[in-house]
């Protein structure tokens, strides 16, 4: 149990012990208890030694032998109840839904998760874990009253059998199980909670580099509000390593995440929105699975679900794809606020999605301005709408069909924002085409 210089993060000093606390170091709070533990126990056994020796002589060392096997037992046996007490419990979650069967005329680029194993972790230890718990405590309640008599009675025999030290044997073999019993049950449920329960997570679940690279890119959707296949080969190497693990795998909010991620992106919506839903119960306070679970919801045109999510953290291209479909002004008037101040960061000016959907934005600010006979707002608003045309095309021309759709829309079409402009508009009938 080495340590680097005291008040370092290494360092079992006070310093280093509040830094460990704070950055929830266990392996370092772990290691400083079991120094200290077995520090005072060493030196315990060493005064017991020198109290021995003038009235028991060489007798005394008989006296220490077999205190520290007694010692030994009992720090097992509490060790051992704190492992049953702190066994981790495997997460009760929603089953997923199965992935969806191939479909003809799917997205390019949109392939249907594999179907996920149908095994469960067996949970018998924790099964038994939670009886003996549970029974020890009922127990161990009812007969609270008669511990003490219990306890010294058994120290009593333990000293006529081993210790045979009249006067003190008795004390010395209830002092040493109150320290080394509850001492073993905290090393004991510590070390389950942290190091066996990090063991079984790595065993049962995903490894943290699969999630870490599912996890590299965020969910993206395309201008029709389809979730997009990475074309990242670490992100789809991931994403096949998620789709071969079954949900009840999962342990914790971020392999949730990664794992939902990756079947949206494999546009098994069904089962990502369950894995995300359960992340952001588990974690509510996590960005990053808000930002998955509004982008699925939005894929799944759940527009209204996917506000809820997201309030409070608006400056995104999916709160301006969202407020567009809000009710007029208030939704034009949202998605030009927060598409003006996303502009301002320098890679924006790349987004072929924001440019587009701003250009939505203002094409229903025209028409509204049109119905409340503002000439000039509607002038300024198809002013906004060619440039933000002008931006799109900049970075993929493909975009020109699309947009020449929301000007001249099909009988029925519900994208239309840009249908206000009148069809022989000279600016966009350049841009876009007559």
């Amino acid at each position: 149990m080495a340590y680097g210089l005291p008040g370092s993060q290494d360092s079992p000093s006070s310093g280093g012990l509040v830094l460990a606390l704070k950055n929830r170091d266990f392996a370092i709070i772990f290691d400083w208890f079991a120094s200290y533990f077995f520090g005072f126990a060493i030196a315990g056994f060493i005064a017991l030694f020198l109290g021995a020796l003038p009235s028991r002589g060489l007798d005394s060392l008989r006296i220490v032998a077999l205190s520290m096997v007694f010692a030994c037992a009992s720090t097992v046996c509490g060790w051992l109840l704190g492992l049953l007490f702190g066994i981790p419990r495997t997460l009760s979650r929603p089953q997923a839904a199965p992935a969806p069967a191939p479909q003809q005329g799917a997205a390019p680029g949109q392939t249907p998760a594999a179907a996920a194993p149908t095994s469960r972790v067996n949970t018998n230890l924790e099964d038994i874990s939670d009886w003996l718990t549970k029974t020890l405590v009922g127990v161990g309640l009812t007969q609270l009253y008669f511990v003490p008599h219990y306890l010294w009675q058994a120290a009593e025999k333990i000293n006529n059998a081993g210790f045979r030290w009249d006067g003190s044997g008795q004390l010395l073999a209830i002092a040493l199980f109150l320290y080394f019993a509850p001492g073993g049950f905290w090393l004991g449920y510590v070390g389950t909670r942290t190091i066996l329960t990090k063991l079984l997570d790595t065993i049962d679940g995903p490894s943290p580099a699969v999630v870490d690279a599912a996890l590299r890119e965020g969910l993206k959707i395309d201008l029709n509000g389809r979730i997009v296949d990475s074309t990242n080969p670490t992100v789809k190497s991931a994403d096949a390593a998620l789709l071969t693990v079954p949900m009840t795998a999962l342990n914790n909010s971020r392999q949730l995440t990664a794992w939902g991620t990756a079947r949206a992106r494999h546009n098994d919506l069904e089962s990502a929105t369950v894995a995300l839903q359960e992340a952001n119960r588990v974690d509510p306070a996590d960005p990053i699975a808000k930002q998955a679970l509004a982008t699925v919801y939005a894929a799944q045109r759940r527009n209204a679900d996917a506000e809820k999510v997201i309030q409070g953290d608006q400056d995104t291209e999916l709160a301006v794809f969202l407020a567009l479909y809000e009710p007029p002004p208030q939704g034009f008037t949202r998605a030009l606020e927060i598409g003006t101040r996303l502009l301002r960061q320098p890679e924006a000016a790349k987004s072929l999605n924001l440019h587009v959907w701003l250009a939505s934005a203002y094409g229903q600010q025209h028409k509204h301005a049109l119905e409340q006979n503002d000439r000039d707002l509607a002038e300024r608003a198809r002013k906004k709408v060619v440039e933000e045309v002008q931006a799109a095309l900049d970075i993929d021309a493909k975009t020109k069909s699309l947009l020449r759709s929301f000007w001249k829309p099909a009988p029925g079409a519900l994208d239309d924002d840009l249908a206000s402009i009148p069809p022989g508009d000279a600016d966009l009938t350049r841009l876009l085409g007559p």
